[in-house]
Parts: C-alpha cells; sequence; structure tokens
C-alpha cells in the first residue's frame, strides 16, 4: 500500500484542468491496453523529450494546484529522465524533484514539514525483481520492465499497465489536438494485494472507497505519437463517468491530474540536468525495501 501512497504523493501535487471537445467515434483500436502498450514503446524510444506540466490533486478537502518541467534524454536503456514540479501547501512553497540518471532514481521533496531525499538502485532492483508478467499475460512486444525504477512519464505508463484495465478508446479533441482517450478500472486482484477490502460481507455493508484512492483513470493520447497529453485520477463520486461520454474529458475537480503541454522532441538537452547530488540531507537507500514490497504484490 506504501507503494501505491508513494506514487500517489507524486501525483497529489500535480496537474490543471483543461477543456476537451465532446468524444466523437470510437476509435479503429480493439484493445484499449495495447495502445497504452504502444503508448509506453513510442515514450521509451524518443531521442529527447522537453515538456512543461500542469498539475491539480485533491487532498482530503483541499486543491493544490502547480506547474513544474519535465526532460527526457536518451532511449531504451540508455534512457535518463528528470521532472521538478512546485506547488503552494498551507500558504508555503513544496517542491518534488525526481531525477534518474541511469543508475539510481532520487526523489527529493521539500514540504512545509521538512525535506525527505531517497534513492533506488535501480540496476539491483531490476536483477532482483527479474522479467514482469504484463508482457507475456497480453503478448505486448515492448518491456514493462525497461521502465521499472527509471521514474518519470514511462514508469507512470508502466505503473498504469500493471494495475488498471484499459476499455477500447474513443476518439477526442484536446484544445484541437486528436487523441485517443482511454479509461482504466482496476485490474482483478489489485485492490487485495494493497489490502483494500471493498467487498460486502454476510450481514454487512460494503466498506466505503477510501478518499484517497483512485477510482479509475483517464488518459489521453496524441494520435500522431501516442504521446500522454494527460493522466488524470478520479475519485469514487466520479465512478459514474466510466459509462457517459462526458468521462472522456477532464473532470473539473480529480483526485490528481497531470497535463503535459508545450511538448519538444528531439531537442538538445545539456546532459547535466540529469546529474543530482544530495548535498549534506541526510537520504535514505530504499531499494531492498522496495524490492520486497513488489514482490509481495506478485500473485
Amino acid at each position: 500500500m506504501r507503494c501505491l501512497t508513494r506514487v500517489l504523493c507524486v501525483a497529489a501535487w500535480w496537474i490543471a484542468a483543461i477543456a476537451v471537445a465532446d468524444a466523437q467515434s470510437a476509435a479503429p483500436v480493439a484493445s484499449g491496453n495495447h495502445l497504452l502498450a504502444s503508448a509506453l514503446d513510442a515514450l521509451q524510444w524518443h531521442v529527447s523529450i522537453v515538456a512543461r506540466i500542469r498539475h491539480q490533486s485533491r487532498l482530503n478537502e483541499h486543491s493544490l494546484m502547480g506547474s513544474g518541467n519535465y526532460w527526457q534524454r536518451g532511449t531504451g536503456e540508455k534512457q535518463v529522465s528528470k521532472w521538478e514540479m512546485q506547488t503552494q501547501v498551507a500558504g508555503k512553497t513544496a517542491s518534488y524533484v525526481q531525477v534518474f540518471d541511469g543508475d539510481y532514481l532520487w526523489t527529493d521533496r521539500r514540504l512545509p514539514s521538512g525535506r525527505e531525499v531517497h534513492r533506488l538502485d535501480v540496476k539491483l532492483l531490476q536483477s532482483r525483481l527479474g522479467t514482469g508478467k504484463l508482457q507475456h499475460e497480453e503478448g505486448v512486444a515492448h518491456s514493462v520492465d525497461l521502465a521499472r525504477g527509471h521514474g518519470g512519464l514511462t514508469q507512470l505508463l508502466a505503473d498504469l499497465m500493471q494495475r488498471y484495465e484499459f476499455d477500447p478508446p474513443r476518439q477526442a479533441q484536446l484544445n484541437g489536438l486528436a487523441v485517443y482517450a482511454l479509461l482504466g478500472h482496476w485490474r482483478s486482484g489489485e485492490l487485495a494485494g494493497l489490502g483494500v477490502d471493498l467487498e460486502q460481507q454476510d450481514g454487512e455493508e460494503a466498506s466505503p472507497w477510501p478518499a484517497q484512492l483512485p477510482h479509475h483513470v483517464l488518459v489521453l493520447l496524441g494520435r500522431e505519437k501516442l504521446f500522454p497529453y494527460v493522466i488524470e485520477f478520479r475519485r469514487s463520486s466520479d465512478a459514474y463517468l466510466l459509462t457517459t461520454v462526458a468521462g472522456l474529458r477532464p473532470t473539473r475537480d480529480p483526485l490528481v491530474r497531470y497535463e503535459v503541454f508545450e511538448v519538444q522532441f528531439a531537442q538538445a538537452i545539456d546532459p547535466a540536468i540529469f546529474q543530482y547530488k544530495p548535498g549534506d540531507v541526510q537520504w535514505t537507500d530504499e531499494t531492498m525495501l522496495v524490492v520486497e514490497r513488489l514482490r509481495e504484490e506478485k500473485p
């Protein structure tokens, strides 16, 4: 559950609302899962990506908004990435920086309550966990394992593929851009694997949906490059959006939303951007902790 909490903590900072035109006819792609897999493949093989990020999230009764930047360089196993985001919490600036330098994934959170820095040894993580199961079950050509521990958008898409089942895509418009809209709901057994039991027991009412747990997710992919321009995690109060045309547009008050815009491909990026030094702050290595938790989540 803590692994999911960390993903949501990253998410819980970032994104802003955007307008998407009404959905058009169904897209000529049968499987949402395979389309997202193709998007991950494409994302891993861009020479470079430079983009800006807007983010919106809801933490209890508070709506947080902020902005940031994203950089990605190199393809396949040589890929490195960085994103940095800022928001306001209780009137004070909070920031999140994540850097994958090719060997380690660094996470640096600066909150009003203090600073936390964590490191993940990605090569050790991959060697201990071996090959994942999803690509074999669905015959996906790309490797989800390649994104494991790499951070950035590639890991975010890989996590979505592991946890969610996506309906067939529909065509839509995002500020004049032609996109595929994908709606994803939890895969069978994922909630139980996270320690969440929402089923009704004998003579008892079903447990309420946890406030900070996404009910479902919306992904908007550009039709030309399959780039993820919007990733939106929704609350249980938006459950009805899974079965309506309105669900193919971002909602007004999401649990978390990332909007990626002003995207530039194949731009020169200074390698120094992907260098990270924690300085004199005390940091922790969480590699083996993550390995054990991921092993526990496997069926």
